[in-house]
């Protein structure tokens, strides 16, 4: 199997693609609702944690360690890929008016296209590597990790943006609130 990172950079790229072809305006929607997404997911995850292992231990043991943390990993990553196809399809979250056409507009399609596939993508290797990799049909484990994909591992969505910044909030919150209030005043 090939590096997480190759793996998952080349997701990023295809979340690039997708950027380019949808254009920003209505990727800046996806943002939108991601950066807010990912921001509640921050908040709530402590709780969902403790309900997972609230659930498992009502079972009295009859769920294994490694599977613990595969139905954590699971429904983390079930939850984030739901709202993205969900963030993706339909009738979306779009910002109104009209963007630069030509080179101008389409490359910034695709760098929020690219931020985009780094919320997404990011996060879902995030909750891979916070419970050891447990899903493991993909592949992927620790012992696998290169020294690159380790380095990587701090500056993925959920350790970057998460982290505290002003009134002890990270950076999704603010983001997404930015996000949103343009949004409403266009």
């Amino acid at each position: 199997m090939a590096p997480i990172e190759l793996f998952f950079g080349v997701l990023v790229l295809i979340f690039g693609l997708i950027g380019l072809v949808r254009g920003f305006l209505r990727e800046l929607g996806v943002t939108a609702v991601m950066m807010f997404v990912l921001f509640v997911l921050h908040l709530l995850e402590p709780f969902l944690d403790r309900g997972v292992d609230t659930v498992m231990a009502m079972g009295n043991g009859l769920v294994e360690t490694a599977n613990h943390g595969a139905f954590q990993t699971w429904l983390f990553v079930i939850v984030v890929m739901i709202i993205a196809f969900v963030s993706y399809a339909g009738e979306t979250l779009s910002y109104g008016g009209y963007g630069p056409g030509g080179p101008l507009g389409n490359i910034l399609g695709l760098l929020i296209g690219l931020f985009n596939g780094y919320l997404i993508v990011g996060t879902l290797w995030y909750y891979l590597d916070k419970w050891d990799y447990a899903i493991e049909w993909m592949g992927f484990s620790t012992e696998q990790l290169s020294v690159q994909a380790e380095a990587m591992i701090e500056y993925l969505p959920m350790n970057f943006l998460g982290e505290p910044f002003l009134l002890g909030q990270g950076l999704l919150l603010y983001l997404s609130i930015v996000l949103i209030v343009a949004r409403v005043i266009r």
